[in-house]
C-alpha cells in the first residue's frame, strides 16, 4: 500500500482531447484520491474484524454470515491500494527524477511505520505464532517470496503488501522511463494486458500444486495457490502497472471521461460476482476494473476542479493517516478481542461497540503515528515531500 499524502501531479498536460481534462490539469492536487485511501483501509479493517482467528460473533452461524459478507473486502482494499500506488507514483513522477532520490523518498515514507508497528506486533503476538525466521523475513521485506501464507502474513498480517510495494518501488524508476514513450495504442494495450494478467493469476493458481499449508480463515485456499494468486510480487505488478498505464492515459488526455456515481454503483454487482466466485479469483479479479475506473473518475473530478466529499478537509485528514491506520488496525482488533474484551460477543450491540472502539483506537493511534513518527522523519530525510 502506498503511504498516504496529498497526491499532486507534476506531469505536463497534453493537448485537449475529447473526454480529457483541460490543459493545465497536470498541476491539480488529487485530494479525492487521498480521501479514497481511508475507505480502502476501512474495507480491510472490516475484513479483519470478521476474521475466524478472533471472531466477533459468538453465534457460529452469525459469525459465518458476517465472514461471508466481508470476505471480499480485504482483496478489494489491497487491490485498490496497488492500483492507486501505480497511478499516483506515475502521476507525480518527473522526467528529471533521480533514481536514488526516488528510493529515498519512498522508503523514508513507508519503512519507519512498517518497523514501528512490526515491533509492536512482535511484543503483542510473540506467544501466538511468531518465529525468529519470520522476524528476519519481515525485517528484510522478503516474506512475500516464500510460497507459504503462514510466512507471508507472519509478524504483522498487513505488512506483506508493503513488501510487495517495495518490489514495485525498485522497478518503478526503470519502467516509467519506458512507459512514458508509449503511444495511445500501446498504452491501452498495456492496460488491457495488465488487467488480463491479473485475471489470469488465480486461474493459473488453481491449476498448480496445492502445497501443504492451508490458510486459516480461508479453508479453500491452499498454501502455494494462495501465495501465487494473491501474494506473489511479480504477479501483483499487473495491478501496479495497470495503475501506471491509467495515469499515463489520463495525463495525456486519452482516457474518456468516467462518471464517478456510475463507477461507485458498479462495485455492487462486481462485489456479488466476487463473492460467488472461487475464493482466490474473487479476491483478485472481479473488482479490479471498478478500482481502476474509480481512481480515474476521482482524479478527473479533481483535475476539473469539481470538489467532492472525498476531497473535503476531513477526508483528506483521514486519508493522510490511512497508511498508519492500515498498519495498526489488525493489532488493535486482535488485542481488544483476545486480551481485553475476551470475545467473541453474544449480541449485535456488543459487536458494534467492539468494532466502534477498535476503529476509534486505531484512528487515534494512526493519527499519533502519522503526526509524530511518519511526518517528522519525512521532513528530516525527504526534501521533496511536497511532491506527494
Amino acid at each position: 500500500m502506498t503511504s498516504p499524502g496529498r497526491a499532486q501531479t507534476r506531469t505536463r498536460a497534453a493537448a485537449p482531447h475529447k473526454g480529457s481534462p483541460p490543459a493545465g490539469a497536470g498541476r491539480a492536487r488529487l485530494d479525492s484520491l487521498t480521501g479514497l485511501r481511508f475507505f480502502a483501509a476501512l474495507a480491510v479493517f472490516v475484513f479483519h474484524s470478521s476474521s475466524p482467528g478472533f471472531p466477533a460473533f459468538a453465534d457460529q452461524r452469525t459469525s459465518a454470515d458476517f465472514s461471508a459478507a466481508a470476505s471480499q473486502l480485504g482483496g478489494l482494499g489491497v487491490g485498490f491500494f496497488f492500483v492507486l500506488s501505480g497511478f499516483v507514483l506515475t502521476w507525480s513522477a518527473r522526467s528529471t527524477d533521480r533514481t536514488g532520490a526516488f528510493y529515498r523518498r519512498r522508503f523514508v515514507k513507508v519503512l519507519p511505520l512498517y518497523y514501528v508497528v512490526g515491533v509492536a506486533a512482535t511484543v503483542l503476538l510473540w506467544d501466538v505464532s511468531i518465529r525468529w525466521q519470520d522476524l528476519l523475513a519481515y525485517a528484510g521485506l522478503v516474506q512475500v517470496w516464500v510460497p507459504n501464507p503462514v510466512v507471508n502474513f507472519s509478524v504483522l498480517a498487513t505488512g506483506w503488501s508493503l513488501a510487495v510495494e517495495a518490489v514495485f518501488y525498485l522497478v518503478f524508476p526503470f519502467v516509467i522511463r519506458r512507459f512514458r514513450g508509449l503511444g495511445r495504442r500501446a498504452a491501452w494495450t498495456g492496460l488491457a494486458l495488465c488487467v488480463a494478467g491479473a485475471f489470469l493469476m488465480p486461474i493459473l493458481a488453481y491449476h498448480m500444486p496445492a502445497g501443504i499449508t492451508e490458510f486459516v480463515g480461508a479453508p479453500n485456499a491452499i498454501g502455494f495457490q494462495m501465495w501465487f494468486a494473491y501474494v506473489f510480487p511479480l504477479g501483483r505488478l499487473f495491478d501496479l502497472f495497470a495503475g501506471m498505464f491509467a495515469a499515463l492515459l489520463v495525463t495525456s488526455g486519452r482516457f474518456p471521461r468516467v462518471s464517478l456515481p456510475w463507477v461507485l454503483m458498479s462495485f455492487v454487482p462486481c462485489y456479488v460476482v466476487a463473492s460467488y466466485s472461487p475464493l482466490l479469483f474473487g479476491w483478485r479479479a472481479p473488482l479490479l476494473i471498478s478500482c481502476l475506473l474509480l481512481v480515474v473518475a476521482a482524479a478527473q473530478r479533481d483535475i476539473a476542479r469539481r470538489p467532492t466529499f472525498l476531497s473535503s478537509r476531513t477526508m483528506v485528514l483521514l486519508g493522510n493517516a490511512s497508511f498508519a491506520f492500515y498498519l495498526c488496525h489488525y493489532l488493535v482488533l486482535h488485542t481488544l478481542n483476545i486480551n481485553l474484551l475476551h470475545g467473541p460477543f453474544e449480541s449485535v450491540a456488543m459487536v458494534i461497540a467492539y468494532m466502534a472502539l477498535a476503529l476509534a483506537v486505531s484512528l487515534a493511534l494512526a493519527w499519533l503515528m502519522h503526526r509524530y513518527v511518519e511526518m517528522p522523519i519525512v521532513r528530516r530525510f525527504s526534501t521533496d515531500e511536497k511532491r506527494r
